[in-house]
Order: structure tokens, then C-alpha cells, then sequence
């Protein structure tokens, strides 16, 4: 047990404080009881949103300080310590203010808004989402138009306000902000700006800011989303974000990389990745809460016991098995980091590697916490009572599926690279490429049924032939006479999407098995690694027969979970499957002192 939790635990923290924050898991272990006063109460939460916002926020400011003070000089661990408590308020300025300041800035800049951050001098949001389009960049409507060394930042029209960015409601002073921008009447694209919207002592809104919070909402209330609205704001020249795109005082223009804004995307997949492990996290705990609810009922044999066991092993085996494959997509991104600072050719193949994986991964896990919360509250006993606090955690992953890119929207951009692929293969002259180069062992099928011991192989030749499919009845409804749009839309929008979420589950499947390789390989997750292989199989075992990959009967062989379970251990690796949680501390700290963090403002 002990290495299989050290191995996730190892695998979710960053490595420069891992040592740091182990001495907080040490420090909880001694005297857990001794910090039950630092857990909220979800339902005064309900009950006033504001107030246990704010709560919040004192607590992990305070964490911030506790750390500050035992590991003095060590700033990268204040930005990653959320990856031990709760998410909490400050959660985007680590994770997508800052970081993007850091990707798309120059040194100066990083080196400037970097101390403000870490000194607590001002709190940042990430404003991109617009009321009128969601987070389509190319249709943004805010607008930056340069004059006298300056920008004017404008939302035009109520369908540009910025709306939904967390943190932006109560507590942010800053955000970091798109808008497309205007340089001597010329359009120079979407660009990334830092803008001051509150005072950072009184937070009152500085002149030309509308900016408050949204209000009460299903789940999420314990976050300050937020709007905002600009007219005629002025900001310093220097405020833009310039390491890729510079404009010097008399608005000449000059691009680094014809990639620049390309790269300004990357900045932002920084927050899809690591919402995987959030989603998973979620979905871990959910299945948990459910879990010793229901235990001691387990114990009692019967077909509704083992129903309910077979769909917790399915949800404690998704969640591991994605926490596990988004390790490879994690390493996917630093290289991606390096290749930018080295201004490697390289990078914008692997940006599209890294958006291509996050977008599926980010989907695939949304939904799954989704599924995971619904049914935890279906299998527990208390379930829908607020005090199992299922009914909270079920309320908070609603929204997975939509921020941070809607989960349809993503998987179609997944689609659109597949049918590219497939269009390049047909002319005969050229091969599959980058994570679907896998096809290129199925393009002469033989009509061979797979060999039932080689998981990979069913899974990859479901994937290749689902695809293929899909694709070809997408050319023909073109050939057919029918539009773009109604071929893409009315016709055929389903099965592109079905599509891309087998090629999705196919490619969680091998980057779960590259991890395990290059890790080491452990019983334990090995077994987690087939049974995962198992149930995709299982679920998609129509399509595989229809596909001619396995006959009704071997797909049925194939399909009894239960054969991987001697003397119906299932409750046994449950235990196990569950205590692997328990390396996660979801705690938060109080008192505040608002004096040295300049938030007197009475909220």
C-alpha cells in the first residue's frame, strides 16, 4: 500500500517541494484532530457564499505565511501549495495568473508582477471568457487600441464583459486579460494584458472598472466568479505582455515567432492540465465518502452488493488510471515549456501534442467526476442528505464539463484533428502522424480477429476503426451534396464526438502503460492499468463486435471483471483502492493578518 501511495503522491506534487510539504502530511499525522477546526462547514457555505469565500481565503493566506516562515526563500513553493490543501481562492492566481505572466512575459515583467504576487500585493484573476462567446480567442470582443505609449482597454458591448473568471467577483486587484488588439490602426491580433481593476487596500474599483461578483450559482460557492466590464481604462505600454510580441513607444511592432500567438494559447493549457489531477482528486474523494458509507453493507453478498462494488472499482480505476496518464501529458508540457525557451522548431508540434491530450483528458475526466459524484449520491445510503456532503461535491463538479474549455466543443477540435488525418492518409502518399501514428498498423486489415490477452491492441484497432467510420461518413455526406456545416452539425456532430472520446479512453490507456513503463513497473498498478483496459472494453463491446475485432462470445469471456478477483477479494481492493486517498490533506488555515497582507477592507 505504501508504495502505490507514495507513487501517486509522487506523481501529483512537484518535485522541487515535495520535501517541504511532507513535512505538513508529517506534522497532520501526528495530531489530525487537532486541525478539525480548519475544515469549512459546507453548509453555512450554502448558506452565505460570501462569507465562507472569504473564510477561505484567510486560511490559505495563512498557510501561505506558515510556509513562508519554516522555508523562508522558497517562493515556488507558495505557488504550488495548493496541491496539498484544499483549492482554495488563490488557486487561479497561482495557477493561471501568474503562469501566464510567466510564459508570455518578458524577464522584466515576470521579475515585476512576480514579487507583487508573492508579496500578497496584489491577487490576480484570469479574464478570458466573455459573456457573448464563451472562450472562443479568435472572438473576442474586447478591444486595446495603443495611444500616446499607452492602451485603452474597452469591453464595447454587454456580450464583451468578461464573465465567469473565478476570483474575480471579491478578491482580485489584477487579472491578466485578452483582448484583441489595435497598434496604429492596425489589427496585431489577441494579446495578453495585465490590468488593475481594484485598489488593492480598499478594493474599490478604480475609475472606468464595473466589476463584482455573479452570484449564487449551482456549486462552486465557496468561488467569487466574477464580470467585468472596461471603458476608456488606461494602462502603461509595458502592461502588455510582450516576450513573444513587442510594441515599443512610438508603436512599432515585432514578432519573435510567427507562432507567437499559437504560444500565448500554451499559456493557458498550463490550467487544463493540472485540472485533470483536480478532477480525478474530486472524483477520488467522491468515491470515498460513498464508499464508507456504504461498507458495511458490502459484506453481505448479494446481486445489488456486487452491483455497487463493481461500479465503485470502475470509478476508483478511472480516476487512478487518469491521475497516472496525465503524468505523461504533464511531461509533455515541460518539454513543450523547454522547447519555447530554447526557441526549439519543435514546439509548436508539441503544443499541438499538449492541447490535443489536455483537451481530451480535461473532457474525459470533467465528465467522469460528473459521473462518479451522481452515482456516489445513487449508492450511498445518505446520500442526498447535505450532511454526506456528496450533495455539495456533486453541485461543485457540475461545472467541470463547461470552463476551462466546453467538453463538446473540445472533443470536436479533437475531431477536426482526426479528419485531417484521415484526409492526409487517403490520397495514398503519406502516413499517420503524432498520437494517432498508432493507426498506421491497422490501415491493411485482414478481418483477423485481435488477440484477447493484448488489451492495447483491441483498444487501438476500436479506436482506429471507430474513427475511420466516422470519418468516411463525414467525406460522404460532402460528396453527397449536403454542407459544411449541416455535414459537421445535423449529420454526423454525435458520432464525431463518440469518436474522439474512444480515440480519447485509447490514448489514457497508452499513456497510463508509457507511465507504468518508465516508472517502474508495480502489481498494483498493472492490475489497475488492465482492469481500466477492461471496462472500456466492456462498455464499447457492441462496436468492437460490429467492427469484426472479437465475436460476442470472446468479447464476454473478456468481459468478467470478476475472473481478475480470486476468492472475491473485490471489498479487499477496494480497501486498497480507497486508502490511496488518504495521501491528500484538504485542510486550510486561519487568522489571518490582514495588516501585513494589506486586505483591511471590511468585505
Amino acid at each position: 500500500m505504501d508504495q502505490f501511495k507514495n507513487y501517486i503522491y509522487n506523481i501529483l506534487l512537484e518535485p522541487s517541494i515535495k520535501s517541504e510539504l511532507e513535512y505538513f502530511v508529517q506534522e497532520f499525522d501526528k495530531n489530525p484532530t487537532a486541525y478539525d477546526f480548519l475544515v469549512d462547514n459546507p453548509q453555512s457555505v450554502q448558506e452565505n457564499y460570501k462569507e465562507g469565500y472569504i473564510g477561505l481565503s484567510q486560511r490559505y493566506a495563512k498557510a501561505q505565511q506558515m510556509l513562508k516562515k519554516k522555508f523562508p526563500g522558497n517562493t515556488h513553493l507558495i505557488q504550488f501549495q495548493h496541491q496539498l490543501y484544499e483549492l482554495g481562492t488563490f488557486y487561479l492566481h497561482w495557477q493561471a495568473f501568474l503562469p501566464t505572466i510567466q510564459m508570455l512575459g518578458t524577464p522584466e515583467q515576470v521579475q515585476y508582477w512576480q514579487d507583487l504576487s508573492f508579496n500578497y500585493q496584489i491577487r490576480g484573476a484570469y479574464s478570458q471568457t466573455e459573456a457573448g462567446h464563451g472562450s472562443d480567442v479568435q472572438g473576442l470582443q474586447t478591444t486595446a487600441v495603443f495611444e500616446n505609449n499607452s492602451f485603452i482597454i474597452n469591453t464595447p458591448s454587454a456580450s464583451a464583459y468578461k464573465f465567469w473568471p473565478g476570483q474575480l467577483g471579491i478578491f482580485a486587484t489584477h487579472t491578466v486579460l485578452q483582448a484583441r488588439t489595435t497598434v496604429n490602426g492596425k489589427d496585431i491580433g489577441i494579446q495578453t494584458f495585465v490590468i488593475p481593476i481594484r485598489e488593492p487596500k480598499t478594493l474599490k474599483a478604480l475609475e472606468g472598472v464595473d466589476v463584482g461578483d455573479i452570484g449564487p450559482k449551482l456549486g462552486f460557492l465557496r468561488a467569487d466568479n466574477g464580470y467585468l466590464g472596461l471603458k476608456n481604462v488606461r494602462i502603461d505600454r509595458n502592461n502588455m505582455l510582450m516576450r513573444y510580441t513587442k510594441v515599443d513607444e512610438n508603436g512599432q511592432v515585432t514578432t519573435s515567432s510567427k507562432n507567437a500567438i499559437k504560444y500565448g494559447y500554451g499559456s493557458m493549457l498550463n490550467l487544463r492540465v493540472s485540472l485533470v489531477n483536480v478532477f480525478s482528486i474530486f472524483g477520488l474523494f467522491t468515491n470515498n465518502l460513498a464508499y464508507y458509507q456504504v461498507k458495511p453493507l458490502l459484506k453481505t453478498q448479494s446481486i445489488e452488493n456486487e452491483a455497487i462494488m463493481f461500479r465503485l472499482l470502475r470509478s476508483y480505476v478511472v480516476q487512478y488510471a487518469q491521475i497516472i496518464a496525465n503524468a505523461q501529458v504533464k511531461e509533455i508540457f515541460m518539454r513543450f515549456q523547454q522547447q519555447l525557451k530554447a526557441n526549439d522548431k519543435q514546439a509548436n508540434e508539441t503544443l499541438q501534442l499538449v492541447h490535443l491530450y489536455s483537451s481530451q483528458m480535461k473532457s474525459i475526466s470533467g465528465w467522469e467526476a460528473v459521473k462518479t459524484s451522481r452515482e456516489a449520491i445513487q449508492i450511498a445510503p445518505f446520500g442526498h442528505l447535505n450532511a454526506s456532503d456528496l450533495t455539495i461535491i456533486y453541485a461543485d463538479n457540475v461545472p467541470f464539463v463547461t470552463y476551462e474549455g466546453d467538453n463538446n466543443v473540445l472533443m470536436q477540435q479533437t475531431a477536426q484533428y482526426l479528419l485531417k488525418q484521415f484526409g492526409k492518409v487517403s490520397g495514398g502518399n503519406a502516413q499517420f502522424t503524432g498520437m494517432a501514428s498508432y493507426f498506421n498498423k491497422y490501415t491493411q486489415e485482414n478481418n483477423q480477429k485481435s488477440q484477447l490477452q493484448n488489451q492495447e491492441e483491441i483498444l487501438e484497432r476500436l479506436s482506429y476503426s471507430y474513427c475511420k467510420k466516422t470519418m468516411e461518413n463525414f467525406q460522404n455526406s460532402l460528396i453527397n451534396g449536403h454542407s459544411l456545416q449541416s455535414s459537421w452539425n445535423e449529420l454526423n456532430q454525435c458520432e464525431l464526438i463518440k469518436a474522439s472520446i474512444i480515440f480519447g479512453y485509447t490514448n489514457i490507456y497508452k499513456q497510463m502503460g508509457a507511465q507504468i513503463k518508465s516508472s517502474g513497473y508495480n502489481l498494483e498498478l498493472l492490475k489497475i492499468h488492465k482492469l481500466f483496459g477492461l471496462f472500456i472494453i466492456l462498455e464499447n463491446r457492441t462496436t468492437i463486435v460490429s467492427f469484426g475485432i472479437a465475436d460476442f462470445k470472446q468479447v464476454e469471456i473478456l468481459a468478467e471483471i470478476d475472473q481478475q478477483f480470486s476468492n472475491n477479494n473485490k471489498l479487499e481492493f477496494l480497501e486498497y483502492l480507497s486508502n490511496g486517498v488518504g495521501m491528500y490533506r484538504q485542510r486550510n488555515f486561519i487568522n489571518i493578518d490582514w495588516d501585513k497582507l494589506n486586505l483591511q477592507a471590511k468585505l
